[in-house]
């Protein structure tokens, strides 16, 4: 950008701009750009001055809000400033909401908007200061945070509070002891152990002992990467543990379902023995005998009388059924030799078994005395 200015006899002489000055405007700098995406509501403004300062550090125009040129003398004309504030003022209400933008006045000086919006908005930097330590020491990762997002937390209040407090540095520009490299080393340190506290201890105890073993200490970006490397392996570990108990619980219900389909239907069922449904004659109890689990519950052919005295119920049914069962077994059974298994008229019935029939029905073929008691119900006769 080429401007004018006047010389002492009145003549007018061209200084040239270099492209790299802060005074310079090229082509793509337009009133109407937005210099970054976030608007000013007013609580917001340490977030938008933060926006604001690095939009302008990069084109190179931050230096007329901070102060640091005072002047357009010997740089460029009077107009070329006026030209330089009037886009700085463009940008900025560019990037202040409607609300906000409709309580301010008429500017023409960049510097003077920046000030008064900072005086209006900006809280006062002790408390804000404070309020940012208290958040720094209190600041801890959950157990179902993640280092990146603990660790991204803690960073954006160190960025803020670097806006407060920056590292010291030498203005006279005689200091030969390295003061700013050294005041930069201590806040490493200082932010490496904040770091450090704050990680789970259920997770992170031995790698952070490790760390803090090391001399000297490791740098911060090191230690974060060989944190967020733990995290990496203890989630690996993690899956693979859940993964056996999740195929044995699979296993367990394939296990149910199969049980389920190998059980037998026993309601189309009817002893050929006692005519009783639920049971075939090779389970029949009668027969085989009665299992431990019977206890003290009558056993062998008994006479119904809880369904009624006149007899009819389902109990009266199985009597009369057992008792025409017992008078054609207990002839063949006396008319047999003791012993002799291969005797017996009914199949799959071992000689012990049959033995112990034959006591059960011989003694006493005649009476059904002994038969009477309560009436069993379908599941007492089920095999």
């Amino acid at each position: 950008m080429a401007n004018g200015k006047e010389n002492e006899d009145g003549g007018a002489s061209s200084i040239k701009i270099d492209h790299t000055s802060p005074y310079y405007l090229g082509p793509q700098d337009r009133p109407g750009d937005y210099i970054t995406p976030i608007r000013l509501h007013g609580e917001n403004y340490d977030d938008w001055a933060g926006s604001v300062r690095l939009a302008l550090k990069a084109r190179r125009k931050f230096v007329f809000l901070d102060g640091s040129i005072k002047t357009y003398e010997n740089h460029c004309t009077e107009e070329d400033w006026q030209t330089i504030h009037s886009m700085l003022v463009s940008w900025l209400m560019n990037t202040i909401a409607p609300e906000v933008r409709s309580t301010l006045s008429q500017y023409e000086d960049a510097k003077l908007l920046w000030e008064d919006l900072k005086e209006r908005f900006s809280v006062v930097d002790g408390p804000r200061i404070h309020q940012l330590k208290v958040n720094i020491a209190r600041c801890e990762q959950s157990p179902s945070m993640t280092v990146a997002n603990y660790y991204g937390q803690l960073k954006m209040w160190w960025d803020e509070l670097n806006n407060y407090e920056p590292l010291l540095s030498c203005t006279c520009g005689k200091c030969t002891c390295k003061l700013g490299e050294l005041h930069a080393q201590r806040r490493e340190s200082e932010r490496f152990h904040q770091f450090l506290m704050g990680l789970t201890p259920d997770f992170y105890a031995q790698i952070r002992s490790n760390l803090l073993s090391q001399e000297p200490l490791p740098t911060l970006n090191r230690a974060y990467h060989q944190i967020t490397q733990e995290e990496r392996v203890r989630g690996t570990a993690q899956k693979k543990e859940e993964k056996p108990e999740i195929m044995g619980f699979a296993a367990k219900a394939v296990g149910r379902e199969n049980n389920k389909a190998s059980k037998v239907d026993k309601s189309g069922m009817v002893c050929t023995h006692c005519n009783f449904p639920g049971h075939e004659i090779t389970g029949c109890f009668q027969l085989i005998g009665y299992p431990d689990w019977w206890g003290n519950r009558p056993r062998g052919i008994i006479k119904g009388t809880g369904q009624g005295k006149s007899g009819t119920g389902r109990g009266s049914v199985a009597v009369t059924a057992h008792a025409a069962a017992s008078e054609h077994i207990i002839p063949q059974c006396s008319s047999q030799k003791e012993g002799e298994a291969s005797a017996t008229t009914l199949p799959g019935f071992t000689a012990e078994q049959w033995r112990a029939l034959t006591a059960a029905f011989g003694k006493n073929s005649a009476s059904s005395d002994h038969m009477t008691g309560p009436t069993l119900e379908e599941a007492d006769w089920n095999g």
